[in-house]
C-alpha cells in the first residue's frame, strides 16, 4: 500500500512538472506588429473584438483582433503612456508623457475632451465601475478624478512623497481607489471624501502596478523588487508574497472568472498565477524584450501583452 502511494506520488508529481513545463513553452497565439518601438499601454474592448495600445513611437493605436490590423487613431509630440476603455466601450483615455490627457468618442474616433491639470507625465488612467469618473495618476504626484460627462476634476489626492504616482485601481464597488509610488508604498482613498484610508508597506523597491480582486476584498500589487504581494483590502494586512519573476515586475491584474492573477516582468514572461492558492500555473514566453503592460480581456479568453515593437496574445490558462 505504501509503495502503491508512493508510486501515485511520484506519478502525479512528474504528471504536474511536465504541464508546466509545456505551459513554459507555448508561444503567443497571435503577435501584433505596427508600433515602431515600445508599447506603454493596452486595454482591450469590452467586447473583446479590439484593443487600443499607446507607445513610445508617439502613437495611439486601435487593433482589430480578428484581422490583427491596426490604424493610428493619433499621433502624439510625446510617448503616449496610459491608455484606458471606459466599460460601455464608448470612450477612450490616453495620456502621454508630456502630461496630455485626452478623452476620444470611440466611434467618431475623434477628441471630444482634453482634460488639463497634470503637468508631468500620465502614467496611468482608468474609469471607475461606473464609467461616471475617469481617474489619473502621474509623475506630478497626484491622482486626479474626472467627470466623465464634463470633463471637471472633482477630486485631487496628494500621495505626500517626492515621487510618481505609478498605478492606480477602483474597488469593484468605486468606493475607493488604490494608488502605488516610488517609495515603495500603496495608499487607499475614499472616493467620496478624497481621504487617505491606510498605507500598505512591504515592497522594497517601486510599485509599479495594482489591482483589486473581483470580490473586493483583496488587493495585488507588482513591484521592481520583482515580487507581487497579495493584500486584505478591509486591513491592509500582506496576506502572500508571490515569487518566480526573476526581474522588475511591470504590471498585474486579476482575471475575474476564473480568479487568476496575471503578471508582466522584464524577465520576458507572463506569468499566471491561481488567485486563491497563490501557486504559479503558468509561464508564458515567446518574448525577447521585457514586457511593459499586461491585460486580461473581458470575455477571460486571452492575456495581451506589450513589449517592444509587439503585442502579444496568449491564451487565458
Amino acid at each position: 500500500m505504501i509503495r502503491c502511494a508512493a508510486g501515485i506520488l511520484v506519478a502525479l508529481t512528474t504528471l504536474l512538472a511536465g504541464l508546466q513545463a509545456r505551459a513554459e513553452e507555448v508561444p503567443p497565439a497571435k503577435i501584433l506588429q505596427g508600433h515602431t518601438s515600445w508599447v506603454q499601454s493596452v486595454a482591450v474592448s469590452p467586447d473583446s473584438k479590439w484593443l487600443a495600445s499607446g507607445g513610445d513611437d508617439q502613437t495611439l493605436r486601435i487593433w482589430d483582433l480578428s484581422t490583427g490590423k491596426s490604424r493610428i487613431l493619433r499621433t502624439y509630440d510625446s510617448a503616449v503612456t496610459a491608455v484606458a476603455i471606459s466599460h460601455d466601450g464608448k470612450l477612450l483615455a490616453a495620456g502621454t508623457w508630456f502630461g496630455q490627457l485626452d478623452l476620444y468618442d470611440v466611434k467618431q474616433g475623434k477628441v471630444i475632451r482634453q482634460l488639463s491639470g497634470h503637468d508631468e507625465t500620465v502614467t496611468t488612467v482608468l474609469f471607475d465601475p461606473t464609467d461616471q469618473y475617469l481617474a489619473s495618476g502621474s509623475s506630478d504626484d497626484t491622482l486626479v478624478i474626472w467627470s466623465r460627462r464634463d470633463g471637471e476634476s472633482l477630486l485631487t489626492f496628494e500621495q505626500g512623497n517626492e515621487y510618481d504616482v505609478t498605478t492606480a485601481a477602483f474597488s469593484p464597488d468605486g468606493k475607493r481607489i488604490v494608488t502605488g509610488d516610488g517609495e515603495n508604498e500603496l495608499k487607499i482613498w475614499d472616493t467620496e471624501t478624497g481621504d487617505e484610508i491606510m498605507t500598505l508597506t512591504g515592497h522594497t523597491a517601486t510599485v509599479t502596478s495594482a489591482a483589486y480582486s473581483p470580490s473586493g476584498k483583496q488587493i495585488v500589487s507588482a513591484s521592481w523588487d520583482n515580487t507581487l504581494r497579495l493584500w486584505n483590502a478591509d486591513t491592509g494586512k500582506s496576506i502572500a508574497t508571490l515569487a518566480g519573476h526573476t526581474d522588475d515586475i511591470t504590471a498585474v491584474t486579476f482575471s475575474p472568472n476564473p480568479s487568476r492573477i496575471v503578471s508582466a516582468s522584464e524577465d520576458k514572461t507572463v506569468r499566471v498565477w491561481h488567485a486563491k492558492t497563490t501557486r504559479l500555473i503558468a509561464t508564458l514566453q515567446g518574448s525577447s524584450h521585457s514586457i511593459l503592460c499586461v491585460a486580461v480581456s473581458p470575455d477571460q479568453r486571452f492575456i495581451v501583452a506589450g513589449s517592444k515593437q509587439a503585442i502579444r496574445l496568449w491564451a487565458l490558462p
